[in-house]
């Protein structure tokens, strides 16, 4: 190093070359931990992808790692000139920010979002409250990267005045910015012409925003918008690579000698408080003689995921990636396996996402009826269940009745509960001046729809079919009237057990009435009819989330929630989580927030695992 006379300005230049080489040699630790986020994440299938990823991991960690010197090192040079001073100061630093790394990879590899303030602070307590945990290991790399920094301290510290090192720290210095503005240049190009192997990178690393430039593209007339929002709307109806293993293991089937029928009835917007002497006095009969579960909670709180989770047993964090793949559940291929004919009634087959999930690959001779009126669509389904091609053969019919869920009677029915709303319109019925005459309408449907009911039991009744087949009676999601007090009406909105929980009535030949009152899920459907009633062998971990209703168990968590959000239900407490980390701990009775209380870091490990099980890099 060339002496210039000033000792001051000599030894600021000499502390902040050696904080430059300290610098890079902290991005290559730092390069070396983030290493953890690469085996977490599902690599791209292209090599323009792969590449990428490279890159930015490079240039991403380069700059977190320069601009942690520029904020912290560099200006301490000028103000702390003490070499001994500085590089303790830097050392502890440098410690503290790749420990931080370090965790973050940890909560990473987990739950697949980065470190926030509640994690932080969760994290924390299950450090002082639990030992031996994988959090607590982590705090053994401390004195280890203390360690590893006094070593690159004096390592750089000695080597500092050797020329032969001034050589390539330009080009070192060069490449790594290079990789930088490399990665945002084209994340900007990707995000353009919506190239996904690049896209889906932008939440691998944390702090991570690569650059968009859709704004300055469409002002100078590179980019049509509204052309690049119809394609974007229309990528996820193109075909991926697959992504799921669904299921994890080849099936091992032993049919049943005796096959059952099975018939499933979804009541759509069915809240499980209706199901009583008043409101449902047929459905409450029948309950009492059959198997009814008095805490069952619908896989989501709506349509899509509630009926996903009743026929996938899967979380609806899966929906996405199924309709992609257009995946059909896995009971239904197995029910046209062993030939049974099929009958779906419901307005179904009009909506997209049903097409590409529970309609998907169905053969022909499914029967598909599309009636939205529910008087009409059971007159069809006695029509077809009177006119099956063979009475040899064993069936499967879901009847979708959506009367409660458009608030609709027929014509001239008089309900018994009044004064009702004489006229639905969303834009206005859900106000609290109405809320009153807004449940009788909805009661006076329910009321409707339970004599729909009567008339499907007594139909099987009157053929004989009750003792030869399973019939399953739930709905999808519960129906909101502003019962948790925060202006929630319908569903959709939040997690609470009014949009979430649901009736379910399971009339099984052979089996005694019984009423449980554990909690079950719509996630245990499947694995109850796969096992029961068709004769799969496999564990239920194998194809599904959930397991067999008529089991008992020591579950201590339900799953709800789609692919943005979630809720975990437990005993007293309702987890709501989103895909950032940050989470709401509120009261199961009436959905009121807990103060002061943290969610239970091993439940929530385990419901990240379910996530994800079902992932090919998993």
């Amino acid at each position: 190093m060339v002496e210039t006379g000033n000792p001051y300005r000599d030894n600021v230049s000499r502390l902040i070359t050696w904080g430059h080489w300290f610098c890079f040699f902290n991005i290559l630790l730092a390069m070396l931990i983030a290493t953890r986020y690469l085996g977490a994440i599902t690599w791209p299938d292209t090599t323009l992808g792969v590449a990428y990823l490279v890159v930015s991991w490079v240039g991403h960690f380069s700059f977190m790692g320069f601009m942690t010197y520029l904020l912290t090192i560099f200006p301490l040079s000028f103000v702390i000139t003490r070499e001994k001073a500085l590089r303790f100061l830097s050392v502890a630093v440098a410690s503290v920010g790749q420990l931080l790394l370090l965790i973050d990879t940890q909560v990473f590899n987990l739950f697949k979002f980065h470190l926030n303030g509640q994690m932080w602070s969760l994290l924390l307590e299950q450090v002082q409250s639990e030992e031996g945990t994988s959090w607590s290991i982590l705090f053994i790399a401390v004195p280890l990267l203390v360690l590893v920094q006094l070593l690159l301290s004096a390592y750089t510290w000695r080597k500092i005045n050797k020329r032969k090192r001034r050589q390539y720290g330009n080009f070192v210095g060069l490449l790594l910015l290079g990789s930088f503005v490399l990665t945002h240049l084209v994340n900007s190009w990707a995000d353009a012409v919506l190239y996904q192997p690049i896209t889906m990178q932008r939440s691998n690393f944390p702090l991570s925003y690569p650059m968009t430039a859709r704004s300055f593209l469409a002002k100078h007339g590179w980019l049509d918008l509204e052309q690049y929002e119809k394609q974007a709307a229309e990528q996820d109806s193109a075909a991926p690579n697959e992504r799921l293993r669904y299921p994890l293991r080849t099936l091992a089937v032993e049919p049943q000698e005796e096959r059952r029928n099975l018939l499933v009835v979804v009541v759509d917007a069915l809240r499980f408080d209706m199901l009583n002497n008043i409101n449902m006095p047929n459905l409450q009969r029948f309950a009492d003689q059959h198997q009814q579960f008095q805490s069952h909670l619908s896989g989501g709180n709506g349509d899509m995921t509630g009926m996903f989770s009743l026929f996938y047993g899967l979380p609806g964090h899966y929906l996405a990636d199924i309709s992609r793949e257009k995946r059909p559940p896995l009971l239904f291929d197995e029910l046209l396996r062993q030939d049974y004919q099929f009958g779906l009634f419901g307005p179904l087959h009009g909506v997209r996402e049903y097409r590409k999930t529970l309609l998907a690959g169905l053969r022909k001779q499914v029967f598909i009826s599309d009636e939205s009126d529910d008087a009409q669509l059971l007159d069809r389904w006695q029509g077809w269940l009177n006119q099956r091609s063979s009475s040899d053969r064993p069936w499967f019919s879901l009847l979708y009745l959506s009367s409660v869920g458009h608030f609709a009677t027929p014509e001239g029915f008089a309900g018994p509960f009044q004064p009702e709303l004489t006229q639905f319109n969303p834009a206005t019925a859900y106000r609290k001046d109405n809320q009153t005459k807004l449940e009788n309408r909805y009661k006076n449907a329910v009321f409707y729809t339970d004599q729909l009911i009567e008339q499907i039991t007594r139909q099987l009744e009157s053929q004989g079919l009750l003792e030869k087949t399973v019939v399953v009676i739930t709905s999808d999601h519960g129906q909101e009237f502003n019962d948790t007090g925060h202006n929630n009406w319908g569903y959709g909105n939040n997690f609470s057990r009014y949009q979430v929980q649901v009736p379910m009535v399971i009339s099984w030949p052979g089996k005694q009435a019984e009423v449980v009152s554990r909690d079950t899920s719509h996630l245990d459907l499947v694995p109850t009819l796969m096992q029961g009633m068709l004769g799969v062998r496999n564990a239920p971990r194998d194809y599904s989330s959930g397991q067999n209703l008529f089991q008992p168990d020591g579950r201590s968590w339900v799953l709800s929630g789609d692919g943005r959000e979630f809720a975990i239900y437990q005993k007293e407490t309702i987890t709501h989580f989103d895909k950032q980390g940050d989470f709401d701990l509120l009261r199961r009775s009436d959905y009121a927030p807990l103060k002061h209380v943290n969610p239970d870091m091993g439940v929530l490990v385990q419901v990240m695992n379910e996530l994800n099980r079902f992932y090919r890099n998993q």
